[in-house]
């Protein structure tokens, strides 16, 4: 098997320590593991300019820090690492998950072995550190269709390795949107063309409650619901523009760009007799439900409060 070199790339905005903990899941000493690119978002943490310094001294020279002066959200931060990376695969993750030990070199082995180009791991939320010990083994899907089989098991997971000629090819993220997530898994599946997915625990996402609490705090864009849906639906609404797909590619999507507009509705407290009505006719008949709001419902999440769009 030929020699392979890995980039990870890791967009940050005021993690603090947790950063740490990720970086040292990766096995920084991997000698695979040729840089891990540390993206900051102009973050605000006092601690950060010394924390940032002492991680490149303690990790040189694999960790690579790029500051920036604008907050302009982790998918442009993503694209701005990711067109850094030099590995010949780029592994993306969020920056206060954690890897299950060995997997990094496991993955971009398996892409190389099955001829694979694009890799999605399954991201699981757990209370118990322990647990990383107890999935030494991926149970591997393979797919010819990457795109295809992303849309039909709504797949976008920060837990992803790409070739860098994927990575090229795929345009990086919707640069015009704030969080890169679906985007990020539209893009890679139209760019690639062989896929290989796990269900097996990769990434963990720790939950201690009084580090959420003090550390992540209002950091977490998941927490911004208006924020999630519009750039769910955004990111669809460019993507079935600017793309040729198949019918039951646009179908999957249109189904879920109408979902994601119910939802806003409901978490706004919008709901009406004739919104209800027009999602029920929806998921019966999404083609002509589309056809017929696409424009109106872009106007909608284009007037959201709370939404952050890069400037």
């Amino acid at each position: 098997m030929p020699s392979l070199s890995i980039s990870v790339v890791l967009t940050h905005f005021n993690k603090g320590a947790l950063l740490q903990r990720t970086i040292e899941s990766l096995n920084p000493e991997l000698p695979e593991l040729t840089e891990i690119i540390v993206v900051d978002d102009c973050s605000t943490d006092p601690n950060w300019p010394a924390f940032s310094k002492q991680l490149e001294e303690q990790y040189f020279p694999k960790v690579k820090i790029v500051q920036n002066s604008t907050n302009e959200g982790p998918a442009r931060r993503l694209n701005q690492g990711g067109n850094l990376a030099q590995g010949d695969y780029i592994f993306f993750m969020d920056a206060d998950d954690v890897l299950v030990p060995n997997r990094l070199k496991d993955i971009a082995s398996l892409l190389q072995t099955n001829d694979c180009d694009l890799f999605y791991g399954n991201k699981v939320k757990t209370h118990n550190l322990d647990v990383l010990q107890q999935h030494p083994h991926m149970d591997i899907t393979i797919s010819n269709d990457p795109l295809t089989f992303i849309i039909q098991h709504n797949i976008m997971e920060m837990c992803v390795m790409c070739s860098k000629s994927v990575w090229s090819n795929s345009g990086g993220c919707n640069p015009s949107l704030f969080i890169q997530d679906e985007s990020l898994s539209l893009q890679l599946g139209r760019a690639a063309n062989k896929l290989a997915f796990t269900e097996t625990p990769t990434v963990f996402v720790i939950l201690d409650q009084e580090e959420t609490k003090t550390i992540r705090g209002n950091n977490r864009l998941s927490q911004n619901l208006n924020q999630q849906h519009h750039d769910t639906f955004m990111t669809i609404y460019d993507f079935l523009n600017s793309n040729q797909l198949t019918s039951g590619q646009q179908l999957k999507l249109k189904q879920k760009a109408l979902s994601t507009y119910w939802k806003s509705l409901k978490f706004r407290n919008r709901k009406s007799f004739f919104e209800f009505m027009n999602y029920v006719v929806g998921k019966m008949n999404p083609e002509n439900t589309w056809n017929k709001r696409n424009s109106q419902l872009k106007s909608y999440f284009e007037k959201l409060d709370h939404v952050r769009k890069p400037s």
